[in-house]
């Protein structure tokens, strides 16, 4: 009889045991992350008129950099269910026409960039690219960099070490709260050229900038190894105390730390003629000590009336080569 107790004691001990160690599983998708965000739109020389439609969120592992998790939020943030764990979160816009994200699988990889201008565009500006590069005597021209689009205003968002805890099905929703600031990595800059003599004679202008981030690694936040050179449009407008002068604005991802000591300005005037005009300007020391973000040239600049060389703003059609080739019937 005592033998039969003790066994029955002991089955009931091993029951209550089992029951004690059974693995709890926890229900991932009770995970709940409140993003509350704020995108800065004090943006110099820029007014945003709205704010983006979508914000994308990529959680990394902090060990290995690798993306574990994306989804989408509005622009003042929303609420997303990841896996429990510990992570590092990337909120950034998307949507842009000129702005664009690729190697979104890495932290430190991840980059916003912008593409080069369209070949017809190229074609357009042959003439001007060409005297350009013959004027410039640096044995390693600016000149070779390539020419790309404006990037639009990207506004991205950081937070490190984002821990979310295990919710286990018979416990509450924990709701983690984070507060997300965003502010734009592209800069907007204002040029003008303060006297042009023989501005009645200007029909179009447009300008090169040099020395300009070509990319930016959006998890640590530093500019990629691209130096480009960003294109815009300069237009005449009246200047105070009568004349006109040139201005125009560019946005770009900042001057590239490698390039301190070297930015130019190259700008080509089409004359009514029909000739064109280069104009070279070092602004180097106007990206300094310059949170206006606004370049003042005033040396003159005069526009003559010329014609002939087809100017800068026209197709280039290379020359028919002839071609032999032999078809086997």
């Amino acid at each position: 009889m005592r033998r039969f107790v003790y066994m029955i004691m002991t089955m009931v001990m091993a029951v209550l045991m089992l029951g004690a160690c059974q693995r709890r599983p926890f229900a991932e998708n009770r995970s709940q992350v409140y993003i509350a965000l704020k995108i800065n739109t004090d943006i110099v020389n820029h007014t945003l008129h709205e704010l983006p439609e979508n914000m994308r969120v990529d959680l990394y592992d902090p060990e290995t950099a690798e993306l574990v998790f994306t989804d989408y939020v509005g622009p003042e943030g929303g609420i997303i269910h990841p896996v429990p764990g510990i992570y590092d979160m990337i909120v950034y816009s998307i949507g842009s026409e000129s702005t664009l994200i690729q190697n979104e699988h890495n932290y430190n990889t991840i980059e916003a960039y912008t593409n080069e201008i369209s070949a017809q565009l190229k074609s357009q500006i042959s003439q001007f690219m060409a005297k350009r590069a013959k004027a410039t005597k640096d044995p390693v021209p600016y000149t070779d960099e390539p020419v790309v689009n404006q990037p639009d205003h990207i506004f991205v968002g950081w937070y490190h070490e984002l821990e979310i805890p295990v919710t286990y099905v018979d416990e509450p929703v924990r709701e983690v709260y984070v507060e997300v600031d965003a502010h734009t990595l592209v800069e907007t800059w204002q040029v003008e050229i303060r006297n042009v003599e023989g501005s009645e004679l200007v029909t179009e202008s447009l300008s090169l900038i040099s020395g300009q981030r070509g990319s930016v690694h959006i998890g640590p936040n530093v500019a990629s190894e691209k130096i480009v050179s960003v294109f815009f449009e300069m237009h005449l407008e009246d200047r105070p105390g009568g004349g006109k002068c040139l201005k125009g604005m560019f946005n770009s991802f900042g001057r590239h730390p490698d390039k301190a000591g070297d930015v130019n300005i190259d700008l080509s005037v089409r004359n009514r003629g029909g000739g064109e005009q280069i104009f070279h300007f070092d602004v180097t020391d106007k990206f300094d000590d310059n949170p206006q973000r606004y370049i003042l040239i005033e040396d003159p600049i005069t526009i003559i009336e010329s014609s002939g060389g087809g100017g800068g703003f026209k197709p280039v059609v290379d020359d028919w080569e002839d071609i032999n080739t032999d078809i086997k019937l």
